[in-house]
């Protein structure tokens, strides 16, 4: 399966490596495509930049310690997951997100999931 990642999450395995966070990538990438947009990224970097200064190098080692797949699009976000137009031009069956409110939904076909569901699933 395809998955995107919300930025909160991506944050917080750089940050909180301790966390159950390890986990959800290690599944993700070695058993599905992680998918992000060119946007998201740039909007990691500028994160770490003004609020974790001395920790971007931690941001373009964890980009070059995996592989995953750039998907952009030109549609406008229309309310919702800001990436959903890369998510839907990529084919993205799930999204990982820390957001109670997105967590548990199905948008466009796209589920969206708590890390700790994500780890449940078969």
């Amino acid at each position: 399966m395809r998955i995107m990642i919300d930025t909160t999450v991506f944050l917080a395995e750089c940050l909180l490596p301790d966390q159950k966070y390890p986990k959800v990538f290690r599944r993700i990438v070695s058993d599905h495509t992680l998918v992000f947009s060119s946007r998201q990224i740039a909007e990691i970097r500028a994160i770490m930049e003004k609020y974790f200064p001395d920790e971007g190098d931690t941001v373009e080692l964890f980009f070059s310690g995996f592989s995953y797949e750039i998907s952009d699009s030109d549609e406008p976000v229309d309310g919702g997951y800001p990436f959903m137009p890369e998510a839907k031009n990529a084919g993205v069956g799930a999204v990982i997100t820390l957001d109670p409110d997105m967590a548990g939904t199905s948008v466009n076909g796209i589920r969206f999931m708590d890390p700790d569901s994500f780890l449940k699933e078969d």
